[in-house]
């Protein structure tokens, strides 16, 4: 059995109670055009599901201000992926248009066009991972298929390069089993190339966009419950460098992008067992890593579930109780007032003058259907 969703609930500063409260064929991009324009598959409306009820989603800020919520398991369990798609603004939610294939622990990218891709998942817990990728215009609401990744991968991460294309990182492959292979996606012809490998196969690791253009990928799992404090930074052209490692070895922590132009590592494990109050502060200049503020309680599964507020400072809400603030530069960590569950695989975004906490699961993996606004203005 894939063992990507359970792990335990003990923690380096031990978690006790829970967060917020809260195969299909593709489109031969030859076909679809340089913008993938070919929308003429359109897949069956999905079941409706309602934003928070999910884990293992995606939440991507669009252009217009919303909020795309694409995907992730709908079920107590995680047995069950959904293909659901969510559009969130200050007024509301509404329906959007299903993806073309259903999918959880999947990628979503805003592209520099303000598309939206996807790549990777899973269709559900024991399913092989998906080498299917597809394309959200939030012009037109559609999805389009385009040429599928050369591996199949699940919990793997991905980052806009500053040519406009995608580099998609590591993953699950199939039990213990994770890869070393990097893709590199071109929006302009809808297909993977090889990228370089990275130094040790992972899966659980983290991966933001730098100022310079590159991506920094970070930490991961190299062996069932063994992380790695590996650190590379990947050049548009296909470039990796090798960077000093991580302080402390991590898996499904965060990886933010600041406003400053650095990159702040959050929490994660060291064994899926002991959770990491410990975050990472990367300088580009230096190419090291400096210690960050402490969290307040250690947290894992991480994905998507922190964000950088206007101001620098990131909001962590996930896999621990309750969500916190972080002031990367003054070392600060501050609770956040509300719910004080414990929800992994929840999002974090900013929402207009707010930050919307959204969806997850408790430690029995049962959905918790977080929603939780926090205005800005609270965070002062």
């Amino acid at each position: 059995m894939r063992m990507r969703l359970r792990a335990a609930a003990t923690d380096v500063a031990v978690v006790t109670a829970l967060l917020l409260a809260g195969c299909s064929s593709s489109t031969d991009p030859a076909d679809a055009g340089p913008a993938g324009a070919n929308t003429a598959s359109v897949p069956p409306p999905a079941p409706e599901v309602s934003a928070e009820d999910r884990a293992a989603h995606t939440m991507t800020p669009l252009a217009d201000g919303t909020l795309l919520v694409a995907g992730g398991c709908v079920v107590d369990g995680c047995a069950t992926a959904t293909s659901s798609v969510v559009r969130i603004s200050p007024e509301g939610d509404r329906a959007a248009a299903p993806m073309t294939v259903a999918r959880d622990a999947h990628t979503a990218t805003l592209l520099a066009d303000g598309r939206v891709l996807v790549t990777g998942g899973f269709v559900g817990e024991g399913d092989a991972p998906l080498a299917t990728a597809e394309i959200y215009d939030p012009l037109r609401d559609t999805w389009t298929a385009v040429g599928d990744l050369a591996v199949g991968r699940g919990g793997h991460a991905a980052a806009l390069l500053g040519d406009g294309r995608v580099v998609v990182v590591g993953g699950w492959v199939s039990s213990g089993t994770y890869t070393q292979q990097t893709e590199i996606f071109d929006p302009e012809t809808g297909r993977f190339s090889r990228g370089p490998d990275l130094p040790v196969a992972v899966d659980g690791l983290a991966a933001a966009s730098l100022p310079d253009g590159s991506a920094l990928v970070v930490g991961g799992q190299q062996s069932p419950g063994e992380a790695t404090d590996q650190a590379v930074r990947i050049d548009a052209d296909g470039t990796l460098h090798r960077l000093f490692g991580l302080r402390h070895a991590r898996f499904k922590h965060a990886l933010v992008s600041l406003p400053s132009g650095e990159a702040l590592a959050v929490g994660g494990t060291i064994d899926d067992v002991r959770l990491l109050r410990s975050t990472e502060l990367f300088d580009l200049r230096t190419g090291r890593f400096q210690p960050g503020p402490t969290l307040l309680d250690g947290r894992y599964k991480l994905a998507g579930s922190a964000a950088a507020l206007p101001d620098g400072r990131v909001l962590v809400a996930g896999g621990g109780p309750g969500a916190e603030v972080l002031g990367p530069r003054r070392g600060t960590a501050e609770r956040v007032p509300g719910p004080t569950g414990v929800a992994s695989f929840s999002t974090v975004g900013l929402l207009g003058d707010a930050v919307l906490v959204l969806g997850g699961y408790d430690e029995q993996i049962r959905l918790t259907g977080t929603r939780h606004v926090v205005p800005v203005s609270d965070l002062d």
